[in-house]
């Protein structure tokens, strides 16, 4: 399996949040602790970089033209990458100052879906997800979460995954795209020793599910019953979480966290898994 580091100049604390741009063919991720968003073609050329001024988590694809949905501490940010404006679209409206988003990502709904932290290694089960909608609804759907994480669909819409990172768990719950609406979850999966914990995630087309267990170094994949299909090695250790992009969707990309004296970076993996498209704000699939 070939491993190749993308910018290997780039210095980064905590990479996540890789979303593949179909309609610009590039890539873009945060490094959440800079409070930046980055882009690059897939093949790592064409590096850009803006600052938000403030830590931002998670991004998704606007419903019309080249424009990115941006989740930081104050709400959801427009963004236009070919002009470098942003524009706050939808505040948060309850954050505590010691709370910032974490995992987010754009549904079959057409909403986008975050979840939210206390910002220190001490955290308590204060976190909760939210669910934003392009007509500024904004709702909170779960509560109770300490480190929400590993946000995804299934490809027929029909259940969401959200993982846990601190209790080793994902869940699995029933969804309904028409409305938003989800079902009491149920235990998907458990990580075992030597897994690491279970952080960002993806959906491939065939259905499996693959998260990043950081710490160990791991993609690991799991049918949609739940049992195991096995790991994708690769080089970081602190791996936080995957994405399927490029033309046709079979390229995987990885960000990382630093530790240590091991950067934080961006990982293109060769592997035989195809992703899906990206849900759209806005759009109903």
């Amino acid at each position: 399996m070939i491993t190749t580091r993308l910018l290997p100049e780039l210095d980064m604390s905590l990479a996540e949040s890789p979303l593949w741009d179909d309609r610009a063919a590039r890539f873009y991720w945060v490094d959440i602790n800079a409070g930046t968003l980055h882009g690059c073609d897939v093949d790592g050329a064409g590096h850009e970089a803006w600052d938000f001024g403030e830590k931002i988590s998670a991004l998704g694809l606007m419903g019309e033209g080249a424009l990115l949905m941006v989740a930081g501490v104050s709400g959801l940010w427009c963004f236009d990458p070919v002009e470098g404006e942003k524009v706050l679209q939808i505040p948060f409206p309850d954050l505590p100052t010691i709370q910032r988003p974490n995992d987010g990502k754009v549904g079959p709904d057409g909403a986008f879906w975050v979840g939210t932290m206390e910002d220190r290694d001490d955290r308590g089960p204060e976190g909760r997800l939210y669910r934003f909608t392009a007509s500024n609804v904004v709702q909170v759907k779960l509560g109770g979460l300490t480190t929400p994480n590993g946000i995804a669909w299934s490809p027929d819409g029909r259940w969401m995954y959200l993982a846990e990172t601190r209790a080793l768990t994902i869940h699995r719950f029933s969804f309904d795209a028409k409305t938003g609406s989800i079902g009491s979850g149920e235990v998907f999966a458990t990580l075992a020793e030597g897994e690491g914990k279970p952080d960002g995630a993806m959906v491939a087309a065939d259905g499996s599910y693959w998260v990043a267990g950081i710490y160990s170094g791991k993609i690991l994949g799991f049918r949609p019953d739940g049992t195991r299909l096995g790991a994708i090695e690769v080089s970081p250790e602190m791996v936080t979480m995957p994405c399927l992009g490029g033309v046709g969707l079979d390229q995987l990309l990885v960000t990382s966290l630093a530790r240590g004296d091991v950067r934080g970076g961006i990982w293109a993996i060769e592997t035989n898994l195809v992703g899906q498209p990206s849900h759209r704000f806005g759009s109903l699939d």
